[in-house]
């Protein structure tokens, strides 16, 4: 870039009291060629992301913005780490972390606290750079359309998996700790983190792109937190009220709650899911018709 140099200028200003003779000086203003490091592309969305983690959690924020998220938190690895201490303590109990609870029911047991950490969580960001017209800044510097969505979509991934995935790996963990011969157990169940991983995201990829499809058509936060609880607790009473009238479990697929843990639940026990391959047709058509929206909605590169 070129270089642009101004002396300095002085000269006197007349009227002034006592005579006095101030200086009115212009420094020497120059443009130069940045000299630092350049940072990858990847690095903005990398601190993108990393931001679209900490807001929804409180970090950075008050105390009282750190309630609710780690309220969820603790409520979702309370299981796994109650049935993990049993046999540390507890030396007399000869039983696994995995014979009081096991995979399926750990995925039950938090999808309940799934839905409402989604709610609560993964809106948070898109609502607010929409509502406070900073994507068309976002869009000028270093982050395209596609990388601000990419940076959301691992932010929200990561968020779920906070819940979904980590109680899973605590009780694996645990259960290797309490074994009695922890290296025979592992060489013995190491087939079930391949499992424990895919069965995590069945679960948070159907969640994480609804939850941000339906947060990227609003400004709002408090909408986007009632339009994905209507699908998420309409569409399950739909989905069996159906099954009871055809008097077969088809429709059960079509559960945007349940279904994703149903498909988890198989992938853990290798069974197949009751409602057959159709769920995992749902699953991907819901996948991809939230990626689509996604895509449209922010292919405009505006705030609108």
């Amino acid at each position: 870039m070129a270089e642009r140099v101004a002396g300095p200028v002085a000269g006197p200003v007349a009227g002034t009291a006592g005579g006095a003779q101030p200086r009115a000086v212009l420094h020497d203003v120059r443009y130069v060629r940045f000299t630092g490091a350049l940072r990858p592309r990847a690095s903005a969305v990398a601190a993108l992301t990393a931001s679209a983690v900490r807001r929804p959690l409180g970090l950075g924020r008050s105390a009282g913005a750190k309630v609710w998220p780690f309220l969820l938190l603790a409520v979702a690895y309370l299981p796994a780490l109650a049935v993990v201490a049993v046999p540390l303590l507890v030396p007399q109990v000869d039983v696994q972390p995995t014979e009081l609870i096991g995979y399926p029911q750990l995925l039950a047991t938090n999808s309940v606290v799934v839905l409402a950490f989604v709610a609560t969580a993964v809106p948070t960001v898109p609502t607010r750079d929409r509502r406070d017209r900073v994507l068309s800044l976002y869009f000028a510097t270093a982050l395209s359309r596609a990388e601000y969505v990419l940076g959301q979509a691992l932010a929200a991934a990561a968020l779920l998996a906070l819940i979904v995935l980590g109680p899973l790996l605590v009780l694996f963990v645990g259960s290797i700790a309490t074994a009695d011969d922890p290296g025979g157990w592992l060489a013995g169940s190491a087939g079930d983190l391949p499992r424990l991983l895919l069965a995590a995201a069945v679960v948070v990829l159907p969640h994480a792109a609804l939850g941000l499809a339906l947060a990227s058509l609003t400004s709002r936060r408090i909408f986007a937190i009632g339009a994905y609880l209507a699908v998420v607790l309409v569409g399950p009473v739909l989905s069996r009220l159906l099954a009871l009238v055809v008097g077969a479990d088809w429709p059960l697929a079509f559960d945007p709650a349940g279904g994703p843990v149903l498909l988890a639940t198989a992938v853990v026990t290798g069974t197949e899911q009751a409602a057959g391959s159709l769920a995992w047709v749902v699953w991907a058509a819901l996948v991809a018709v939230c990626s689509a929206v996604l895509a449209l909605r922010y292919g405009r590169g505006g705030d609108a």
